[in-house]
């Protein structure tokens, strides 16, 4: 079978290029032919006898769901509600065109149930058939925590990932600094880091106990895959709703319901008391 790819984007920090990427991977173990692009030809997309189109608001996407056969569209969290606001006036000028293309093709993927039930909203009656991909299975999820070979005499807290408002960076840095005053010889550490790969982030994974992602709007949360298949605890929140299923594995995921819609305060609060339990429970499993 010829598969076509076709995303805006597909630069190893684009999380909807590495969710395409999984996707990619395990079909070409099943033998397609298997090709990426972001533009693609007329006769490219009708000779390919699946188009997969990844994340939204592009004429490039647009243009492979009019010319592509048998479409499979994987919007990466793009119609969540609270993203949707973000930018809003661009989204509501061309959202008519967006959701005739969406409307056009044969199934849409969504990463979680609660994404589904986002696209369903946001295309109403004339919604195509939702596929909800278990995008989990590509990682293989330890069971158990790692200690850092060091010894833990500091709680090493890690943000991984871009500086974006609807990340929630400005939460979890407020939080840190009020323990910091709450507890001058502060235990906890946090490093920020964006744009790592290789070795180098083999390296700031070794360094952390806990990942911390604070997100308001998250297409499904790749790094906290990448946490918990090396042992790492993970403190995200209601934003990335792919994690917050009621599985904790192990105890290691904490996710912070009501972060997204309370209020700075509370979202802080949510965050300090998420960051001293975890200290307490790695303490305890030393």
């Amino acid at each position: 079978m010829k598969i076509l790819h076709v995303s805006a984007g597909w630069e190893p920090w684009n999380g909807a290029a590495n969710i395409a990427r999984l996707i990619v991977g395990e079909q070409e173990k099943a033998d397609h032919s298997v090709t990426c692009r972001i533009w693609a030809g007329i006769g490219e997309l009708r000779k390919a006898d699946e188009v997969w189109i990844h994340c939204s608001w592009s004429p490039c996407l647009w243009w492979a769901a009019m010319w592509g056969k048998h479409v499979r569209w994987v919007p990466e969290g793009s119609y969540d509600p609270v993203r949707l606001q973000y930018h809003a006036w661009k989204k509501k000028l061309v959202g008519p065109i967006e959701r005739w293309f969406l409307r056009r093709c044969d199934k849409i993927v969504a990463t979680c149930e609660a994404e589904k039930e986002w696209i369903e909203a946001y295309l109403g009656k004339r919604c195509p058939p939702i596929e909800v991909a278990d995008i989990k299975r590509f990682f293989k999820i330890s069971s158990e925590f790692r200690v850092r070979s060091l010894e833990l005499d500091e709680i090493h807290l890690l943000y991984l990932g871009r500086r974006h408002p609807l990340k929630g960076l400005e939460y979890l840095e407020e939080a840190v600094r009020q323990l910091e005053v709450r507890r001058p010889k502060s235990e906890v550490l946090l490093r920020i880091v964006t744009n790592v790969f290789g070795e180098e982030k083999e390296k700031i994974w070794q360094w952390c106990d806990v990942l911390v992602l604070p997100t308001l709007s998250e297409n499904f949360g790749l790094v906290v895959a990448e946490a918990l298949e090396r042992g790492k605890f993970v403190i995200t929140t209601d934003g990335a709703p792919a994690w917050c299923d009621g599985e904790d594995y192990g105890g290691r995921l904490i996710c912070l319901k009501g972060f997204r819609n309370g209020t700075k305060l509370e979202r802080v609060s949510l965050l300090k008391n998420a960051i001293e339990k975890v200290g307490a429970l790695i303490k305890e499993s030393l």
